[in-house]
């Protein structure tokens, strides 16, 4: 892990803060800051490329969670409010820990998932008595508190959606030389997240035109760029010496 850290693209965000990217050919990504020389916060996540989404009231929660709302892209409603990790946790915290509005790429890490060959099937597979959702419905679990929270509850960055494949490949990590199967699925609203699925939890690779469903781990960019170097004081200014 540390020699991925080492390896990975450094910037500094603040004069004891840096924060490290490292980025697999496969997709995969893990986030690392560092805090005067000490690891703080470390975030593995999936490199999005999906169209980005409106977002707006962008702000922290806890230590490494942030809310915010989506947006439909097209008038601007907001479609929900929903809890995500982001990549770029250290600038936004550096910034304030908040910012009015912005455009998030969105991705997934899975953690119970099922794939349906198509629309149809997902929605047969749904004739119990059990309440029948679409095939393109997204809850953003984390954002709701138990019955009795404790008091210290923050959201999680957790979700349960289905949407459909629109592209799907099995890349191999060359880090720990395992593939995995990364799918684009559209849900609500036309939002399309990139999705990380284990390759031992499925039977059959997912394809186009598939329905996925299940519990998701949330994490997004907002593109956010720390201050130019140039601009970070490297120590406080003596006025007087001796």
């Amino acid at each position: 892990m540390v020699s991925l850290i080492s390896a990975g693209t450094a910037r500094q965000i603040a004069p004891k803060v840096s924060e490290h990217v490292w980025t697999d050919s496969s997709g995969a990504r893990l986030v690392a800051q560092v805090r005067k020389g000490e690891l703080e916060f470390l975030l593995p996540c999936l490199a999005g490329t999906t169209p980005a989404v409106p977002v707006r009231d962008v702000h922290l929660v806890g230590d490494e969670t942030v809310m915010l709302e989506l947006l439909d892209g097209v008038e601007g409603e907001m479609v929900c409010p929903v809890a995500v990790e982001l990549e770029d946790r250290a600038v936004l915290a550096h910034s304030g820990g908040r910012i009015e509005k912005g455009s998030l790429v969105l991705a997934a890490l899975a953690e119970e998932v099922t794939v349906h060959a198509d629309a149809e099937v997902y929605s047969a597979s749904q004739d119990g008595d059990e309440p029948k959702f679409a095939e393109d419905f997204f809850i953003p679990s984390g954002v709701f508190s138990p019955t009795e929270p404790s008091p210290d509850w923050t959201p999680s960055a957790h979700a349960l959606f289905a949407g459909e494949v629109i592209e799907a490949g099995t890349p191999v990590n060359t880090f720990t030389g395992k593939a995995f199967h990364r799918v684009r699925v559209r849900t609500i609203a036309a939002i399309e997240l990139d999705v990380a699925i284990a390759a031992t939890d499925l039977e059959q690779p997912p394809v186009r035109g598939n329905i996925v469903s299940g519990t998701f781990f949330l994490t997004g960019s907002l593109g956010l760029q720390p201050p130019d170097p140039a601009e970070i004081p490297s120590k406080r200014r003596r006025w007087f010496r001796r």
